[in-house]
């Protein structure tokens, strides 16, 4: 019988977090192995947020096409159809799995095209082959909650929904949430007739509340139930739900259904008979080196349910290598930036409003519309909005505005660094630019805004 293959670490999933922990060790001399069952890029690159952006960049140019005129040009287009977005993402998905493949093996890591299941704590099985590893890291990823209610044929989920070529002429979304609110957009737009269901008060609940108010009002072509409990499901002929919300009883129809009410961890085969302990939600417990209760076994990204994004996964791969490498580096979830790529798009990080004292909580805020850069953009809905301590110490940034997910960058650096509003305004913000919406709203918190209206 021939010897198992011997790596120093073995990581189990090939997503952000499994692809940035295996360059990373290879780059500090370890002889890395890694096991994918699916596609290299996991949720992210194949079914989330590449696709999503993808199609969203497509309906963004085709709406600003139909402003053209706006902008003192002719030009014109016709609604895009689903199967050209579809062939558009496939192009890219498949280039940025390339590059990934290409990176990985210029590291040296040797890639495993199959499901991995623990069979000890130093020993994994990919197929019929058993490998060893001093360490080993899981980073399996996540997929789509579906409740039992939901266990249809026909019922789509954000795994499901890129490999559609046609759009349908209505569409119920259950949730409201980052994903919900996006695809909202993207088949909005699409000419389809687009229903959101909401069980909280409002949709984007982890957002301040003018955010969730102004984008329902914004999304005119998008009917909203919200505080709404689904009471049944029949899907007998499209499908049709009876709702339950403040408003009453009624009666919901669409020709396809789309669920986006999160996600959850999902656990290789043999974890639990390794001893690793899992949360109530069935994540993987860690520490703050991202390291389970079994010496030695490391998990990173959605697999632990701390905060299911490709940037965190990526970050706790960072900590995950530096602790198994002799470093003392340790996760801080403290200013992860949210960013939803909406129209216009939705950024935010620090502290939740829930979190400050609002009788003592300085606030500034800013529209969009006053900016020059928006205006000559013709992109003028939104704002900023700047939370501080008494003393004007940044906590919070929240920012509804074109780019704002290329904003946040410098919003959580501010809020990290713990800036004053005096720090922040400190360097030099070019005119006209889309970052003055910071400068401003800074400035309104200390009573100096001079172009506030």
């Amino acid at each position: 019988m021939a010897e198992p293959t011997r790596y120093d670490l073995f990581i189990v999933g090939g997503g952000p977090g499994g692809y940035t922990a295996a360059l990373l060790g290879a780059k500090k001399g370890l002889r890395v192995g890694l096991a994918e069952g699916s596609h290299l890029g996991g949720t992210c690159t194949n079914t989330g947020c590449i696709p999503a952006k993808s199609y969203i960049e497509s309906i963004n140019l085709y709406t600003q096409i139909q402003s053209a005129q706006r902008f003192g040009l002719q030009a014109q287009s016709s609604p895009p159809g689903l199967l050209t977005l579809n062939r558009r993402k496939t192009r890219i998905v498949g280039r940025l799995v390339k590059g990934i493949e290409y990176l990985l093996n210029k590291a040296g890591v040797t890639v495993y095209h199959g499901h991995a299941e623990l069979a000890g704590k130093n020993t994994v099985r990919v197929a019929d082959e058993e490998i060893r590893c001093t360490s080993l890291i899981i980073a399996s990823g996540s997929q789509p909650k579906r409740p039992a209610m939901f266990d249809l044929p026909g019922i789509w989920t954000s795994e499901d929904i890129f490999e559609v070529t046609e759009a349908p002429s209505s569409l119920i979304i259950i949730g409201g949430g980052a994903i919900g609110m996006e695809m909202a957009h993207v088949f909005g737009n699409l000419g389809t007739e687009v229903t959101v269901i909401e069980a909280l008060e409002r949709v984007l609940a982890t957002e301040d509340e003018d955010v969730s108010r102004e984008l329902a009002r914004l999304y005119r072509k998008i009917r909203f139930l919200t505080s709404a409990r689904i009471q049944a499901l029949d899907a007998s002929s499209g499908f049709t739900l009876t709702v339950e919300s403040p408003g009453g009883t009624r009666t919901v129809t669409g020709q396809h259904l789309l669920l986006c009410i999160g996600r959850q961890p999902r656990i290789p085969a043999g974890v639990p008979e390794l001893g690793v302990s899992l949360g109530t939600s069935g994540s993987i417990e860690v520490d703050g080196f991202m390291q389970t209760d079994v010496p030695g076994v490391y998990a990173v990204g959605d697999v632990t349910g701390q905060h299911m994004y490709a940037y965190v996964a990526a970050k706790e791969a960072e900590i995950a290598i530096d602790h198994m490498t002799g470093g003392s580096r340790s996760m801080d979830y403290s200013f992860i930036p949210s960013v939803v790529f909406t129209s216009p798009e939705v950024a935010s990080v620090g502290k939740r409003l829930s979190e400050m004292d609002p009788s003592v909580t300085r606030k500034g805020t800013f529209p969009v519309s006053a900016l020059g850069r928006a205006r000559t953009m013709d992109a003028c809905d939104g704002f900023a909005h700047v939370y501080c301590t008494p003393a004007g110490k940044i906590e919070r940034i929240t920012i509804m505005a074109p780019h704002a997910t290329e904003l946040i960058s410098w919003a959580t650096l501010a809020v990290s660094l713990g800036l004053g509003l005096e720090e922040f305004l400190k360097p030099h913000y070019p005119h006209p630019t889309l970052a003055e919406l910071l400068k401003e709203a800074a400035e309104d918190a200390l009573g100096l805004s001079v172009h506030k209206p």
